[in-house]
């Protein structure tokens, strides 16, 4: 057995020992496609299969997201509570994922409650599809934008320090002073991200030393973490009145602090409010979305990639759905 080449153990897995072919030749696989067609003409321009179509798999609780398999995007619908997935395409098009969601009918009417990220197209998709089913912007996605506004905050000052530097080779005191400013701020990167508790005692220091220097940069991160505590589990038992007080109140704190970076983040937030806030009522994330993401990544490397697409999603399905 350990004589086989790996191509030919391939070759049987594919047409003899897996059902693959049998189920291709009789149409079970891909069960469903959709057609895009030409209006005027009636002509067919493109169809698309949906490579996992599974009701079975609707629940109350149900997230979507994008993935990159190969050099193309996918849209997978997940159920949050068992990780399976209930449908998977080769697209990231409204219309055509429009016409993917029709094929559930009703079952669509199970979901109470469904994570996505504030992609206009996935937003656009469920308010039509999933008009019932209350919509969460996911909250690992909205944290991304407040640390973003951080670490902007940090690189304009490392922008600024740049530009106090001598334009002559030899470096002065002063100069020798701001570099050692900018290398604070570099490695002080990742820590702007965390909580306080997950500091090291050096971390700490290097944190005191930095914001001791950089008032705006404190300021930033303070911001932070005061979201990071509005948006903590935990508040879901709170009333929505006051959840929506303590955001307001969140909101005047970075009007006082007037600190530009936050400017763009605090449109986005007032833009998505509705579905944010929406968090506090099922405490849904897109985390299982996440994980569902890195075992197909990790499926996907360990079979040296989808050189066999068809195959390999063909595999997929069997494996994650």
């Amino acid at each position: 057995m350990w004589d086989i080449l790996p191509g030919t153990l391939y070759h049987w897995y594919r047409n003899h020992l897996s059902d693959y072919e049998p189920d291709r030749k009789s149409g079970e696989w891909p069960q469903n496609t959709v057609i895009t067609v030409e209006e005027n003409t009636g002509e067919i321009l493109e169809e698309k299969p949906v490579y996992v179509f599974k009701p079975d798999n609707i629940g109350e609780r149900m997230s979507i997201d994008d993935k990159s398999i190969g050099h193309e995007g996918y849209t997978i619908m997940s159920n949050t509570d068992t990780g399976k997935i209930a449908m998977l395409i080769e697209s990231t098009r409204t219309e055509e994922l429009e016409k993917a969601m029709r094929l559930f009918d009703k079952d669509l009417l199970k979901i109470r409650s469904i994570s996505l990220d504030m992609s206009p197209t996935y937003l656009k998709l469920c308010h039509e599809q999933m008009p019932y089913a209350q919509k969460v912007v996911d909250k690992f996605h909205v944290m991304q934008y407040v640390y973003d506004a951080v670490l902007d905050v940090r690189s304009r000052i490392k922008k600024e320090l740049g530009e106090k530097l001598s334009k002559g080779k030899e470096k002065t005191e002063q100069d020798k002073a701001i570099l050692y400013e900018i290398e604070l701020l570099k490695h002080c990167r990742y820590r702007l991200t965390q909580s306080p508790n997950k500091w090291s005692e050096a971390g700490k220091k290097l944190m005191d030393s930095v914001f001791e220097n950089h008032k705006d940069l404190k300021t930033a991160y303070q911001i932070s973490q005061d979201f990071k505590k509005w948006y903590d589990r935990s508040n879901c038992q709170l009333n929505k009145t006051e959840i929506r007080e303590n955001l307001y109140k969140w909101y005047y704190s970075i009007k006082n602090a007037e600190i530009k970076e936050f400017i763009s983040v605090v449109k986005m937030i007032r833009k998505h409010e509705y579905e944010i806030l929406n968090f506090f009522s099922w405490g849904h994330t897109n985390a299982k979305a996440e994980q569902l993401n890195g075992k197909i990544q990790r499926f996907i490397s360990a079979n040296y990639g989808i050189r066999d697409k068809d195959f390999s999603l063909y595999r997929m399905a069997g494996y994650f759905s």
